[in-house]
């Protein structure tokens, strides 16, 4: 992960051959890293900023679940979840190239494909 950002969401970058993907947090997200498991709410920058603890960290597996919720699983070890939110999109990543996926209110995702790159 190359930055975390926390403002009224929690966010997480990754840079990746010319690549930028944004994985942005708005919702209740559980870390779990060496063994300790915290709930946080990153509308609270003193319970988000707890979740730098992910930075430097490379993911091995993410998963946006049909119920809306997000799994991320890091090499070290350390897990990252957020469950849906029935009110309020609890997470989205997108990418440079226009890739978007949406936790929905009330579970249930949402996806737009990457854009098709033109020659020019």
């Amino acid at each position: 992960m190359s930055r975390c950002c926390v403002d009224n969401a929690f966010r997480l970058e990754f840079l990746e051959k010319h690549q930028r993907t944004i994985i942005r947090i708005g919702g209740r997200m559980e870390i779990d890293h060496m063994g300790r498991r915290v709930s946080l709410n990153p509308e609270k920058p003193t319970e988000a900023g707890q979740g730098c603890v992910l930075f430097g960290k490379t993911i091995q597996k993410a998963i946006g679940r049909k119920d809306g919720r997000l799994d991320i699983s890091f090499t070290d070890g350390s897990t990252l979840v957020v469950p849906s939110d029935p009110k309020y999109e609890a997470w989205e990543a997108s990418a440079d190239d226009g890739f978007l996926v949406v936790s929905v209110p009330g579970g249930g995702l949402t996806t737009w494909s990457a854009k098709a790159k033109t020659k020019g």
